[in-house]
């Protein structure tokens, strides 16, 4: 009899195990980004293509499960798009003492080297419609127009890089970012 209990309490444990979300949980649906771990979903512009994460070269995913690479969308075949990554906050590395909110994260994205020529066009603090705060900092480096977004949801942050030819571009990849909607 112990040994039919035991049997049935490993087999509990492994369909637990199955059945465990993870942050890299997302998937295209349509037109949107559904992120069923962070209950989130991301509509991307017409303009934009959804591009494999796997063939963008990032650098080296972080070893303290503290970053997890969610999605990408390009705008063909040019180096415009949008990235989002997910930052776990207060993840203390080797290396750092961890990111607290989505202000000091633009702080560490605002320490520009003086050969990029960026020059900080706005940055702002605020609630979309579903009330998720974000931070938001637009700026270009060597005339590249470029925003840094935050979504703060739970204990994650969930960023948003995107670049643009044009700043009618980034206003458009920027409005699609800030339209996040919570899902349940």
């Amino acid at each position: 009899m112990r040994s039919v209990y035991l049997i049935l309490l490993s087999l509990s444990i492994a369909a637990s195990n199955g059945f465990s979300q993870s942050p890299n949980d997302g998937k295209v649906l349509e037109n949107s980004y559904v992120n069923s771990y962070f209950k989130f979903s991301y509509t991307w512009p017409a303009m934009l293509r959804p591009y494999d994460t796997k063939s963008l070269n990032l650098p080296q995913s972080s070893p303290y499960a503290n970053e997890f690479m969610l999605f990408s969308a390009r705008l063909g075949d040019e180096p415009y798009g949008v990235l989002v990554v997910a930052e776990r906050l207060n993840a203390i590395t080797p290396h750092s003492r961890g990111i607290r909110d989505g202000a000091d994260f633009l702080d560490r994205v605002a320490r520009f080297n003086p050969e990029q020529h960026a020059v900080i066009e706005s940055r702002k603090h605020f609630a979309n419609a579903d009330g998720v705060p974000f931070d938001e900092l637009i700026y270009t480096t060597n005339g590249e127009y470029t925003s840094a977004i935050s979504a703060q949801i739970g204990s994650f942050l969930i960023v948003f890089r995107c670049n643009a030819k044009s700043e009618a571009d980034l206003a458009e990849m920027n409005r699609s970012v800030v339209a996040l909607r919570l899902i349940k």
